[in-house]
């Protein structure tokens, strides 16, 4: 069975981490992957689809774009691609037109997935029409939608009345781990120099509004007025020059490793003490699934996607939107190393449970198949 899944651009994101981690398992089942790329870029994570054997093609086709003309010329080469490449199932990732696609592959007799990774909700003047679009591609081109978590499924059924299937995110248990040993660790923070660095915290990800890291700067402010605390900072995107800058402003930039995309993230994981997402909203929040599969303690905000993940004051922490209270529950973790050692330990049975490669690959395998 041969299956191309839609994306934007090829990044270091959560569904091209996830298919990428993945492709062994769906190629054991006889799947064929197929990756089309249809940003303004083919993507910096081409050479890791490339790695997994995964075929990759571009066809850009930009987000805003509403040229009747250059629709319709995407539209005859894409019905073309599919029909030579002998495609069965379509899964498409991108959320902007997604119809489009859909239209195609029900013209081209193709098994349509859509795939809902986040919890956006149109405005009022919008929403009709991100209503009908889920209504005709389910009713009349028969497209199956999957959502990547509680969340996103309630937003889709409550929100836009739209039905779908959740199966949940996975992580890679062979790339993330708890560490084997106080040696390992000791090994690794020698590697990454942060040997002589009393208490580290991390986050991993892009960089944006959303993701909020503003806030862990803020809460750090704070923090190092009691200890002596380092924040390694993963990730990189619109806002990192902004954060520069408010490290600067209060302070800090001397306490923060800027350090941008890195591939042994798990590396990190093990040499810090603690996970921080203070996201505005997600999807799920893959980044902290797989900082608690290195059996990590977390602190998260109280916001859609991310309530999924936690039972509070046992597998980590939720909190209010607030740099304080992050600050507070920062230090207090840092004078409880018991609590600490416990939430990480719930946190790390709670993912080896919840989401493994295993039953993700099994759910989507359902979807194609049925």
């Amino acid at each position: 069975m041969r299956v191309l899944h839609i994306f934007n651009e090829l990044k270091f994101s959560g569904a091209e981490i996830m298919y990428v981690n993945a492709a062994p398992f769906f190629q054991k089942h006889g799947i064929e992957m197929i990756a089309l790329s249809t940003g303004e870029k083919i993507g910096d994570f081409l050479p890791q689809f490339k790695a997994e054997n995964i075929e990759v093609h571009y066809m850009k086709l930009l987000i805003n774009e509403a040229n009747p003309f250059v629709l319709i010329r995407y539209f005859r080469e894409f019905y073309q691609f599919v029909k030579c490449n002998n495609i069965d199932v379509i899964h498409i990732h991108r959320s902007k037109h997604f119809w489009f696609f859909s239209l195609i592959g029900y013209l081209t007799g193709k098994r349509i997935i859509r795939t809902v990774h986040n919890v956006f909700k149109n405005r009022k003047v919008t929403w009709l029409k991100a209503y009908l679009e889920r209504m005709t591609a389910r009713k009349i081109f028969k497209v199956t939608y999957q959502s990547i978590g509680k969340s996103v499924y309630d937003n889709e059924l409550y929100y836009y009345k739209n039905n779908s299937t959740i199966v949940n995110n996975w992580y890679d248990d062979k790339r993330f781990y708890k560490q084997s040993s106080d040696f390992e660790r000791d090994e690794i923070k020698n590697k990454l120099k942060l040997k002589d660095t009393n208490y580290i915290v991390i986050s991993t990800g892009g960089c944006s509004h959303v993701k909020n890291h503003h806030d862990i700067i803020r809460a750090l402010a704070i923090v190092n007025k009691k200890i002596d605390c380092t924040y390694v900072h993963l990730g990189e995107g619109v806002t990192t020059n902004e954060e520069i800058t408010l490290a600067k402003q209060l302070g800090v930039n001397s306490k923060i490793l800027f350090l941008g995309n890195k591939l042994n993230v798990r590396d990190y994981l093990i040499a810090s003490d603690l996970y921080l997402m203070p996201s505005r909203f997600e999807g799920l929040g893959n980044a902290a699934i797989e900082a608690m599969a290195c059996r990590k303690p977390s602190i998260l905000y109280d916001v859609v996607g991310l309530k999924d993940l936690i039972n509070n004051n046992n597998n980590g922490f939720l909190i209010s939107e607030s740099h304080l209270e992050l600050a507070d529950k920062i230090l207090y973790l840092y004078h409880n190393k018991e609590i600490s050692f416990k939430m990480a330990s719930n946190a790390e049975k709670f993912v080896k449970e919840t989401f493994t490669i295993e039953k993700g690959v099994n759910g989507i395998l359902t979807l194609y198949k049925s």
